[in-house]
């Protein structure tokens, strides 16, 4: 092997020498450990080896230039996501590698590949702390202290100009508990660095713990200003330049760290931990999921807060509320069977895609919008409310087994007020949509629903075709988006203070009174969310066909309530011509339309909350296997309010 190393150091490739080498260590090595042992051995016993080896490496290190790596690399931008998520891809696809002299090009060369990344970040601190002993002992140095020393200080420096313009940003500071700037920690800090690193002040341990400190509090700070999401809201934008300035404080405390080290220890020590330090920096950026799972936390808590607040209205406890459950999904089904027929009346009309979709969006909005205000149910809207409200539930530091025995019961009335609901919504739909349709046969003669439809409608639920549960899995997408909306929206509405600033607008001043003005105010500031969230879901649910059609492909919807009222129409235009079996089918079918609405929407729910209060997705695994054990005890609590 002694040979190979020897024939690797002989060529004259400069900058792909340290791929020849790792190639070679991953050949003829087990592991990292043992490849740097055999490197620090070969060093110490051959002189001719360890010259070689100096003498390839100082053309690459010598006068690297560090500044990009230091201060940019694993840090996010005040970019928008989608640019951001868009050049991270791209660096991905297409790194910067070119042949300079920048430590970037030099990292992005080597540690591209994750084999090379990994096999070198497996090497621990001691065993590079020996290599870097035996290549340093004669006072040959591949890189000159004193100039290392020059850029990691420009850039401490680079990075401190730009926290403190991020923390004195008008955004961030008006989300700050601090309304004087002098108070603003990110001030004290930043001072007290630029002092020593301008006027070059030897850095000991007391230095740096007092930098701790400050660092400390600065980290607080930020975490007050993601705190009050819930009372004030936030923005993407915010979460981005919180997060920004984390990394970059972080990043400050890294490099200073790295000059104490180069002016109080061992150099072997000191670049061993450099070493170390910058694999990981780099570590950060290899990953693009990694990169965003710093600001995955409060994105999603942006549309969680809403949804947990009205999701435990939707979870019955007593069986007074259970029966109140049933009556309000009934109202519920009455107005589903309704519309129902206002969309039967629009398909059998000819109209463009675009208009019948926009006719089709405007009857489920309004009546969607209307169940809302009534405060009647539709089941389900249910799970992307109640699915928030059981991930809350589980942000707990510790749990014991009678905290999952807790969750479990959670689970079992959300999953009792789910089956109540769908049963109101069924019944009334069905009931509601006979009478219906008898009722304006006879008064008004008018055709409602021609035998083509009928027939797809009975025949679809009765045969179960499996078109059916892909189309309602399509709604349970769309139920789960709705609920986002109604997060987005409710957190865009505290955000920018929109309820005191139309409060305050100068012509609703001149025309309204106070009390009026307010009135409307709270009206808007309590239902904007909700409708928002409904009016999206019509047009979702109206307009899905036109995408089938476009793309050819089989994509609609099935919504549980609509297809009991759907079932009603087609078995009332047959006079109840079907078999008793047929009938049964039917309705299985019918509820096997809802099941996929609400598996589908309540898992995208519940992992979106789950990730928004940082609980592990294993979690909800403890949960099913509680909720089971008490389902084998007693199955009637999952279906009758019984604890």
């Amino acid at each position: 092997m002694e040979d190979n190393l020897k024939k690797i150091l002989d060529t004259r490739e400069e900058r792909n020498i340290l791929l020849s080498i790792l190639k070679y260590g991953r050949k003829n090595f087990d592991n990292s450990i043992d490849f740097i042992d055999h490197i620090t051995q070969m060093l110490y016993k051959n002189p001719s080896i360890k010259e070689k080896f100096i003498e390839r490496l100082v053309p690459l290190f010598r006068n690297i230039y560090m500044q990009k790596f230091i201060t940019d690399f694993g840090i996010f931008t005040n970019d928008k996501l989608i640019s951001l998520f868009f050049r991270q891809i791209g660096n991905k696809i297409l790194p910067q590698i070119s042949d300079d002299q920048t430590l970037l090009s030099l990292a992005n060369e080597v540690l591209y590949s994750n084999v090379n990344h990994n096999f070198l970040k497996l090497i621990p601190l001691d065993r590079w702390q020996k290599f870097y002993e035996v290549l340093f002992s004669d006072d040959i140095v591949i890189c000159n202290c004193g100039y290392v020393k020059k850029q990691i200080r420009e850039g401490a420096l680079i990075l401190i100009d730009r926290v403190v313009g991020g923390a004195a940003d008008p955004e961030v500071f008006k989300m700050s508990y601090i309304r004087n700037i002098e108070e603003n920690p990110f001030q004290k800090l930043t001072s007290r660095l630029i002092k020593i690193l301008q006027d070059h002040e030897f850095i000991d341990l007391d230095k740096i713990n007092v930098l701790c400190e400050q660092i400390k509090l600065c980290k607080i700070y930020l975490d007050n200003i993601i705190d009050q999401k819930e009372s004030k809201g936030i923005s993407l934008a915010i979460t981005i330049k919180v997060t920004c300035l984390r990394q970059q404080i972080d990043r400050i405390l890294i490099l200073i760290n790295a000059l104490y080290l180069l002016d109080n220890k061992p150099l072997s020590l000191a670049m061993a931990n450099l070493t170390k330090k910058l694999l990981g920096i780099y570590s950060t950026k290899s990953s693009v999921t990694n990169s965003f799972q710093s600001t995955l936390y409060v994105v999603t808590s942006l549309v969680t807060w809403h949804n947990r607040q009205a999701g435990e209205k939707y979870i019955t406890n007593t069986s007074k509320e259970y029966m109140q459950m049933l009556y309000s999904a009934m109202g519920g089904g009455f107005l589903v069977a309704i519309l129902c027929f206002i969309k039967a009346q629009i398909g059998m009309h000819t109209y463009t895609p675009f208009i019948q979709a926009l006719l089709y969006s405007l009857n489920y909005s309004w009546g969607f919008v209307s169940i809302y205000l009534i405060h009647w149910t539709l089941a389900t809207k249910q799970p992307a409310m109640t699915a928030a409200t059981l991930a809350h539930a589980l942000n707990q530091d510790e749990k014991s087994a009678s905290d999952y025995k807790e969750f479990g019961l959670l689970f079992t009335r959300i999953f009792r007020s789910q089956f109540i609901a769908f049963i109101g919504n069924v019944f009334a739909a069905f009931i509601v949509g006979v009478g219906l349709y008898y009722l304006l046969s006879y008064f008004t003669g008018i055709e409602l629903i021609n035998l083509h439809k009928a027939t797809d409608f009975r025949d679809e639920v009765v045969h179960m075709d499996y078109k059916i549960f892909w189309f309602a899995s399509i709604a349970g997408i769309f139920l789960f988006i709705s609920g986002l909306i109604s997060g987005i929206t409710e957190n865009y509405t505290r955000y920018h203070n929109i309820p005191e600033r139309l409060y305050n607008h100068p012509l609703l001043k001149r025309f309204i009174k106070e009390k009026r003005r307010r009135n409307w105010v709270n009206w808007y500031n309590n239902k904007i969310g909700g409708i928002s969230g409904n009016v999206f879901l019509g047009i979702c649910l109206g307009s899905a066909f036109l995408i089938g059609n476009f793309l050819g492909i089989p994509f609609d919807i099935r919504h549980i309530t609509f297809s009991g009222g759907n079932y009603a129409m087609a078995l009332s235009y047959f006079n109840f011509n079907i078999s008793c079996t047929d009938f049964i089918l039917g309705f299985i079918g019918i509820f096997g339309i809802g099941l996929c609405n609400f598996l589908v929407s309540f898992s995208l729910s519940l992992w979106v909350a789950m990730k928004s209060v940082n609980v592990p997705t294993k979690e909800m695994g403890k949960i099913l296997y509680s909720a089971l054990k008490l389902f084998i005890r007693n199955p009637a609590r999952f279906f009758l309010p019984i604890d």
